[in-house]
């Protein structure tokens, strides 16, 4: 999957947690800028590293990229229990709104974020629509699977993970490792 095959497309990487999707997406992003052209930014909606899951993409420094990466926390591994996974989730929305009107000040034609689905926990598809919308070329992954749990925290997260699917080119489902 080269450059040429994303460019002008939303492309969505999915899987289970420790699959490699932030590998692969550090691996397109670098592509990207090896191969030339315009600007790209990447919204790095990750938390730090927690219980081995989760981390930043930690990508050097390049002059036709713009990192935005607000502070977010894991609210199913650090939060004691539904109510305060709940203030989590809700406190990571707001910090990514906060990164996304940055960003659509000053919208790039390429773009690829880290851990939409951590979004998705406390906010409405509407959100990363709008991102989308903005750059012709868009680049993501998140979370779809089972290994953090389901309930209502969950389900909800994975049906709107289910509506930003519809809103995209490809989808790449990345299978677990063995």
């Amino acid at each position: 999957m080269s450059p040429a095959d994303l460019t002008g497309k939303k492309t969505l990487i999915l899987g289970e947690v420790k699959v490699g999707k932030t590998l692969l997406l550090k691996r397109i992003v670098k592509e990207f800028l090896e191969a030339g052209g315009e600007h790209c930014a990447l919204v790095d909606l990750a938390p730090e590293l927690t219980r081995g899951i989760g981390g930043k993409m930690n990508l050097l420094w390049h002059p036709r990229l713009t990192v935005y990466s607000p502070r977010i926390v894991a609210p199913r591994l650090t939060g004691r229990d539904q109510e305060e996974v709940a203030q989590l989730a809700e406190a990571n929305g707001r910090a990514c709104d906060r990164v996304f009107g940055e960003y659509l000040d000053d919208p790039r034609p390429c773009l690829f974020i880290n851990d939409a689905s951590l979004y998705l926990q406390a906010r409405e598809v509407s959100g990363l629509a709008s991102l989308l919308e903005a750059s012709p070329t868009v680049v993501a992954n998140g979370y779809f699977g089972r290994a953090l749990g389901g309930g209502g925290f969950g389900d909800n997260e994975r049906q709107r993970m289910q509506e930003f699917m519809a809103l995209c080119d490809r989808v790449i489902n990345l299978p677990m490792v063995s």
